[in-house]
């Protein structure tokens, strides 16, 4: 039984090996291939918020102009959050319970966890759409201001 497994393999890779071939040189020859390499800023978030990093929201948080919005679940919101954050969930409705603060014009900074950034460019471009003019993501989410030793209220150890 081996012997034909490894048979069927062995006559399989110079036709896999040669597909591979042929679909690098088609990718290659058109216009709108794949690139090979993932362009640097591939995996970021696309949102028409500007992108803070915990250095500088920690300013804003001093400077007490800031409000947080945290658009994780709110199990891991209830378990830790950066200090005196809100919980609001990327739906419309969650945005619009915050709407009548933004005639206030504070600095909002939507946060999410690193793998869950795209959570928080939502909640922000929706912010905007509610009036929210100093709306900002917080670059790489809960992880990084935490590696910074900023405040969190809670664990989740």
């Amino acid at each position: 039984m081996k012997h034909i497994i490894f048979g069927a393999a062995m006559e399989a890779l110079p036709i896999v090996l040669v597909a591979f071939a042929v679909a690098l040189v088609v990718n290659f020859v058109r216009k709108d291939g794949l690139p090979m390499v993932a362009a640097e800023d591939a995996f970021r978030v696309k949102t028409k918020a500007e992108f803070i990093t915990p250095d500088d929201a920690w300013k804003v948080f001093q400077g007490g102009s800031a409000l947080f919005v945290d658009a994780r679940d709110p199990g891991l919101f209830g378990l830790e959050h950066i200090e005196g954050a809100l919980n609001v969930a990327p739906s419309q409705a969650g945005v619009d319970s915050l709407a009548w603060m933004a005639p206030a014009d504070p600095d909002v900074i939507a946060y999410a966890s690193k793998a869950t950034q795209r959570q928080a460019g939502v909640l922000a471009d929706k912010l905007m759409e509610a009036g929210f003019k100093k709306v900002h993501v917080l670059l790489d989410g809960i992880e990084a201001w935490k590696a910074k030793g900023l405040p969190i209220e809670g664990r989740a150890d």
